[in-house]
């Protein structure tokens, strides 16, 4: 989505501002320095914040840039520049800034947390599972972390040090669905089918509009040959999150066909244009190929970066938050269900 041209240029004129208010204090003492001081406050601010993307990188630029700046300054600034190109999906510049965050302050929990989160999004669940283990010596009563390392064990293909980690972070946090979905995911990995459904239906219980749970619940009903149960669980999950085509993909296999997996065939038909339209030219976004760009994903990768989470809000955070080599494009929701349709429909990793 286009971001406000008008929030970037006042990014921009805070942190020109801010040159012009250094060089008059030589000259006028007490004025211009409260005027240093305010276009400072800006700026900081400016990196600070998490509604736009290209003002917070462009505040956090100046911070890194100017020879003044403290080092705990520099480190936040490139924490937060790291958190924005993150979300961006600009996932080897995120890395390089949380690395020159940690050399400033290597006791940064934050930063260690985002940097695992980075190196599990290239595969690297090892060292991703060492930033997280460090971070939570330094914050041992965080369930954000917790969680973040049970995924990595997950990925990792240890659902045992998984559930250890999510049953950590539930007894800190017991009303989180979404961690009650990860450990019923690590429950299914290890075979362990009823303890699953249990936690899929505790996670519903606290979101009943959770449709990850319900799908979740679906896959696992049907390892057990509930047939009806199944597919109430994926059709209702279609009900919720018409772009979820896993669901549609269980009805079909149930014989459950009806309009809403022919509504999530026409959608993924949809995705497959837009994508092919928009984010061909840098991403692979077929079952097969390499991305022309090599800092793009694969489009068939997507669901392993994000295994554990609706794909929506990582696509749609990249989206909104473009990073310096992703072409601006609008798109609306429907699009974005289209899209998120057309992923889910790639199989896992594919073929190169």
């Amino acid at each position: 989505m286009n971001l406000k041209r008008g929030t970037l240029m006042q990014s921009i004129l805070r942190t020109a501002a801010m040159a012009a208010a250094v060089a008059l204090v030589v000259g006028t003492g007490t004025t211009s320095a409260q005027t240093v001081t305010q276009a400072g406050a800006d700026t900081v601010a400016d990196c600070r914040q998490s509604r736009n993307s290209e003002a917070r990188i462009a505040a956090c630029s100046a911070i890194i840039a100017d020879t003044k700046a403290a080092a705990e300054q520099k480190a936040i600034a490139f924490r937060n520049r790291a958190s924005a190109r993150a979300d961006a999906g600009a996932i080897d510049a995120a890395l390089a800034d949380y690395n020159e965050a940690l050399k400033l302050n290597p006791a940064d929990a934050v930063a260690l947390t985002g940097r695992g989160h980075m190196k599990l999004s290239r595969n690297e669940a090892d060292t991703a599972i060492e930033d997280f283990t460090t971070a939570l010596k330094l914050n041992p009563a965080s369930p954000g972390i917790l969680v973040s390392r049970g995924h990595a064990y997950i990925v990792k293909g240890l659902p045992d040090l998984a559930i250890t980690d999510f049953t950590e972070a539930i007894k800190l946090n017991p009303k989180s669905a979404s961690t009650f979905n990860h450990r019923g995911l690590a429950y299914r990995k290890k075979g362990e089918i009823d303890r699953a459904i249990d936690d899929y239906t505790t996670a519903i219980g606290l979101n009943p509009i959770y449709a990850l749970a319900y799908n979740n619940r679906g896959y696992a009903n049907e390892a057990k040959g509930n047939k009806p149960l199944a597919i109430e669980d994926f059709s209702r999950a279609l009900l919720i999150d018409g772009s979820l085509a896993g669901a549609a993909a269980g009805l079909k296999r149930l014989g459950a066909t009806g309009p809403m997996a022919s509504d999530v065939d026409t959608l993924t038909a949809k995705g497959r244009t837009l994508v092919e339209a928009n984010c061909s030219r840098c991403h692979a976004t077929g079952a097969a190929g390499t991305s022309p760009n090599a800092k793009a994903p694969e489009f068939r990768t997507l669901q392993q970066r994000h295994p554990l989470l609706a794909l929506r809000e990582p696509l749609s955070r990249g989206i909104a938050a473009t990073h310096e080599e992703m072409p601006k494009f609008k798109l609306s929701d429907a699009d974005l269900d289209s899209i998120v349709a057309y992923i889910n429909s790639l199989p896992a990793g594919g073929a190169k």
